[in-house]
């Protein structure tokens, strides 16, 4: 089939970024053979005819014939139709932002909405781009999804980018991120990942453990400065001192994770406890352990955070922070469609305790 643009738009050869139509049929075309006016196959076509008269059903007949399609992204940009909402990340959607697009993704579609899912890379100038390009196609909203970096630069970009979503009708909406102080009109569903992990920590203090390790990667972009915030709550709250030596650094990767770990535990032996920012991590500290001939947990405990579904399936089973994904995407969505929004919004996160976990070593 050929999609063609509605006749009824104004045609601007030349000076559209979109394609240009196609050999295919178009609104014409089905007027012809339907022996009405152009306007009234528009109608027809478009949802907007009433009544189910003889020239309704020969539009309908003549357009299944000829295969044409109305252009759902023209219709969207005059304001008709139905408008998409995008979910935009940094990378290629892993298990937890996947969690979280299913959650916006069921909402978007009950209403009608189309759902399209977006990456930058990470590149400032390509989400810019990106932002714009949907602007343009008339979205009805932006969920921004996953760690930001915690700075007022980071804060303008945002008030730009709702300013020119908000042109069109749309809004920006920051899922996994923390609100905005100075722009609470900016919607914001997140989790706590702070409290999460000081569960976590609160959790291996229970158990004895005093020396207790964190592995992360220790910037200062929102989601692992939160979570190393929680690390050290917990240990506040238990009357442990801080030890930065006991803090490593390390990307969100297993691989990584497992070589850094390596590396900790030759100056470290006196570790029972490592606590991981991430799930992805907390496998590749295991792995390392396995590796080294370190028994889980007789010798060390070790914590997550995400629960991911294949954590529950190692041997032992990991012990772990489960974050709402899937409300916070269902949450955003239901904003993103038009409902309610009261202020800031941070989920509870809950801690899964498994076999990864256990009394400190005598």
């Amino acid at each position: 089939m050929t999609t063609a643009l509605d006749d009824d738009i104004p045609a601007r050869r030349g000076t559209s970024p979109g394609p240009e139509r196609g050999g295919g049929a178009t609104l014409a075309d089905v007027a012809r053979l339907a022996e009405v006016s152009r306007a009234t196959a528009s109608r027809v076509l478009a949802g907007r005819a009433a009544g189910k008269s003889a020239s309704h059903a020969r539009v309908l007949a003549a357009a299944e014939e000829l295969g044409y399609v109305v252009n759902g992204l023209a219709r969207s940009m005059m304001g008709v139709g139905r408008r998409s909402i995008a979910f935009v990340s940094s990378i290629m959607v892993g298990p937890t932002f996947a969690t979280m697009a299913g959650g916006a993704e069921d909402v978007a579609t009950a209403n009608g909405h189309l759902f399209t899912m977006c990456t930058t890379g990470g590149d400032v100038d390509r989400e810019a781009a990106l932002i714009e390009t949907l602007s343009e196609q008339r979205v009805a909203a932006v969920l921004l999804v996953g760690s930001t970096p915690a700075n007022e630069e980071f804060e303008q970009r945002a008030q730009g980018y709702a300013a020119t979503l908000a042109r069109v009708g749309a809004r920006l909406i920051l899922c996994g991120r923390a609100a905005l102080p100075h722009h609470p009109q900016i919607a914001s569903i997140d989790y706590d990942h702070r409290g999460g992990v000081q569960s976590g920590v609160e959790h291996l203090v229970e158990l004895g453990h005093r020396r207790i390790a964190f592995v992360g990667s220790l910037d200062e972009m929102t989601t692992p400065h939160q979570r190393f915030l929680g690390y050290q709550d917990g240990l506040a709250g238990a009357g442990i001192e801080f030890d930065a030596a006991l803090a490593v650094q390390s990307g969100n990767s297993s691989d990584e994770a497992a070589a850094a770990t390596v590396a900790f535990l030759e100056s470290h032996p006196d570790v029972t406890a490592i606590v991981c920012q991430t799930d992805v991590m907390a496998v590749g500290v295991c792995r390392a352990l396995h590796e080294a001939g370190i028994a889980i947990p007789a010798h060390i405990s070790v914590v997550g955070f995400d629960d991911m579904q294949l954590v529950a399936d190692l041997t032992p089973s990991l012990t772990t922070v489960r974050a709402p994904f899937h409300d916070v995407g269902e949450l955003a969505g239901r904003i993103a469609v038009g409902g309610a929004y009261d202020g800031a919004v941070v989920l509870p996160s809950e801690l899964i305790v498994r076999g990864s976990t256990g009394p400190v070593r005598a």
